[in-house]
């Protein structure tokens, strides 16, 4: 591992503008309406026209700086298709205006377009029975289940109607962008098979949430998932990315571009092992996750949708722990369950 993390910018591109970060590769924001204010979005010289990695929600603001791009920096050169990295409604939530826009394909891998249509399907609220029943077990307050539903929904109105079909994407592809090779990276956890983009001969991945400079994206146990070890996989997947030259330029989906991703791999692996630890010292006596859930987020004050990620993220921590023997778990006579160290 080589020093801290090297930033190239000291700020991004505003809305409607680009910014060029490697020969033919573009740099755009459009912006987002939560804590996370935008997401870096990518425009890839391709041939006769550019690809698109990565879309931005599907409101008004973003079709609006869209067509600025398109009528402003574009040249009259056409849109020839879209990638994403994965299913989330700021990767996605426009792909399938854009497709029908340009007449153009969607590029993904399987299971994130599956999760994606199990998302619309989950639109009429037809998953929400088993959901709160997750939710309960974990120790969440009954009361706020039906907020919850309803902030489910908030989400997926920022996804409009996605393509009717998509081009599969898989890990290990070598994809011709540009006249340039583009090898697929698979990372876990964050979601299903998110991919990353990584061209060799300009040296730069685009990595979308998988290694974030600052943050660490959200891995979370979702509730169609309820026994699942996301944690697991994401420490498991990022161990790929090590073997990346140090000087790569990595494109992440918020905050600046940087170097010296082995820093930063290791920075986000020292974090979770902190975090296994605090569960640890909480679980000392038998405790609900939402009680984890406070140990863990002390810090902080949380409300609306932040409760269910941060309960979701506690029990990726749990659950990590209990699949390597190091936590247990019992139900309590409400069915509830409760997580105590070994």
């Amino acid at each position: 591992m080589q020093g801290d993390l090297n930033f190239p910018y000291q700020d991004g591109p505003q809305g409607g503008t680009l910014r060029q970060v490697a020969e033919g590769v573009h740099w755009l924001r459009m912006p987002l309406p939560f804590s996370l204010t935008h997401i870096n979005l990518w425009l890839v010289e391709d041939g006769e026209g550019f690809a698109i990695i990565d879309t931005g929600i599907n409101d008004a603001k973003t079709q609006g700086f869209w067509e600025q791009i398109f009528n402003d920096h574009l040249g009259g050169r056409p849109i020839t298709r879209i990638f994403a990295t994965h299913c989330h409604p700021d990767h996605i939530g426009a792909s399938g205006w854009l497709c029908e826009r340009w007449g153009v394909e969607l590029w993904m891998t399987q299971a994130e377009w599956q999760q994606a249509n199990i998302g619309e399907l989950r639109a009429g609220g037809a998953s929400r029975p088993a959901m709160a029943r997750h939710f309960e077990r974990l120790g969440f307050p009954v009361s706020r289940l039906r907020k919850m539903g309803r902030m489910q929904g908030y989400f997926q109105n920022m996804v409009g109607p996605l393509p009717p079909g998509y081009r599969r994407v898989r890990g290990g592809d070598r994809i011709e962008i540009g006249g340039r090779t583009w090898v697929v990276c698979i990372g876990r956890g964050h979601s299903p098979e998110h991919a990353c983009y990584h061209c060799p001969e300009l040296n730069l991945m685009v990595g979308g949430d998988q290694v974030l400079p600052y943050i660490t994206p959200t891995i979370g146990v979702s509730a169609d998932e309820p026994h699942g070890d996301p944690l697991g996989l994401y420490l498991e997947s990022i161990e790929q990315f090590y073997a990346l030259p140090a000087d790569c330029l990595i494109l992440p989906a918020h905050e600046l571009p940087y170097r010296q991703i082995q820093f930063r791999l290791t920075q986000l692996k020292l974090h979770h092992q902190e975090r296994c630890q605090l569960m640890l010292d909480t679980c000392r006596t038998p405790q609900t996750a939402m009680v984890a859930t406070q140990a863990m987020f002390a810090h902080r004050e949380l409300s609306g949708f932040d409760v269910m990620l941060a309960l979701g993220e506690t029990l990726a921590h749990l659950h990590y722990l209990l699949y390597r023997g190091q936590i247990r778990r019992s139900i309590d006579d409400e069915g509830i369950y409760r997580y105590q160290a070994c």
